[in-house]
């Protein structure tokens, strides 16, 4: 049985008889359902990431509920029956999720800034053109400065034009991309 003090009140401490409260139990159920949910609404390849082990039934109950229809009755019920399976799981398991779900989290949080810091590289380079373009090629002497310069300049002539076609403000990210990320993990 489930070690249930990780979501006690300080008045749902439970005895030396073993009770505990009926809202203990069902913060302890909505806990697990949260998990449970969270998993479902993974992508396909982070879905693939969590380490079932041995409750190969709670992940076939899963891969049900993801292909039924958001928001019907029997995804509802599917969610429940996940949950249950999930009460059964031992503490470590329940636990072994939650730490794959803050891991999976963590890492969209660091593609997200590398992803935000690059469009703000890319919009530097174009707003100061010469001047950002010789820091960049300082601090990384491995890009190739000649086409850098050429996307920079291409990306100011179209963004001068003010038409829809961003072909070179996207390969210049592109470009930032390969050539950034690549240094980062050479180090």
């Amino acid at each position: 049985m489930p070690k249930y003090t990780d979501f006690f009140h300080k008045n749902d401490i439970p005895d030396d008889d073993g009770w505990v409260s009926k809202s203990s139990e069902k913060r302890h159920a909505r806990h697990l359902r949260e998990i449970g949910i969270a998993i479902l609404e993974l992508a396909d390849s982070e879905f693939d990431r969590i380490p079932f082990g041995i409750n190969d039934s709670l992940r076939e109950a899963m891969l049900v509920a993801r292909k039924l229809k958001p928001r019907s009755e029997e995804l509802r019920r599917q969610i429940l029956h996940v949950e249950s399976l999930m009460r059964v799981a031992s503490e470590e398991d329940v636990q072994l999720f939650e730490n794959m779900l803050k891991a999976i989290k963590g890492a969209k949080v660091s593609e997200n800034a590398q992803f935000h810091r690059l469009e703000n590289l890319r919009d530097e380079l174009i707003a100061s053109g010469m001047e950002r373009i010789n820091s960049l090629t300082a601090e990384n002497p491995s890009i190739d400065r000649q086409k850098l310069r050429s996307l920079v300049s291409r990306a100011q002539k179209e963004a001068e034009k003010e038409n829809n076609d961003r072909r070179y403000y996207k390969e210049l990210f592109q470009f930032l991309k390969a050539n950034i990320s690549q240094e980062k993990s050479d180090e």
